[in-house]
């Protein structure tokens, strides 16, 4: 059973290491690069770390998301979840949708958001098909968006309504 939380910027270097882990694991699910992040300070991770919502299996985190709102006026009513990621050894055991449905709850509990989007890479089937049971839908894909060691990456783009 997983238990989800957030984490005070304390512990700011494991989340660092499961993000650095999520970007190497799986480069093609992410617009940043290992080499990217992993050049980034203490300061970075520590604010960061305040946006993330983590999967957590006794006390050690196993799995992240994020989400952010808009403060523009006309797009304020729109969410988006990014850097979700679960460790292999969690997958298939509800981690993941233990997190989809905690940013879904903040995101209603926010106010005033009446949209979410994501992006997720179409070769990633399970993920598809949580965000698809989560309700969310295919609005478009777009081709060659991710260059990964050579090789281009579709990115499917979702919606859901609150």
């Amino acid at each position: 059973m997983f238990k989800v939380a957030e984490l005070p910027g304390e512990r700011w270097q494991e989340f660092r290491d499961l993000r650095l882990e999520a970007l190497k694991e799986e480069p093609a699910a992410f617009g940043s690069s290992y080499e990217e992040e992993q050049a980034l300070k203490e300061e970075d991770w520590r604010r960061r770390i305040g946006t993330m919502i983590f999967a957590l299996e006794g006390d050690a985190p196993v799995g992240m998301i994020s989400f952010a709102v808009s403060d523009r006026a006309k797009t304020k009513h729109v969410a988006h979840i990014y850097s979700v990621y679960v460790r292999r050894s969690a997958r298939g055991k509800g981690a993941g949708g233990g997190l989809l449905k905690a940013a879904l709850d903040r995101l209603r509990k926010h106010g005033g958001v009446v949209k979410v989007q994501l992006s997720v890479n179409p070769e990633m089937r399970p993920a598809v098909r949580l965000y698809e049971r989560e309700g969310f839908v295919a609005q478009m894909r777009a081709q060659k968006e991710l260059l990964v060691d050579g090789r281009y990456h579709d990115l499917l783009y979702m919606e859901k309504m609150l």
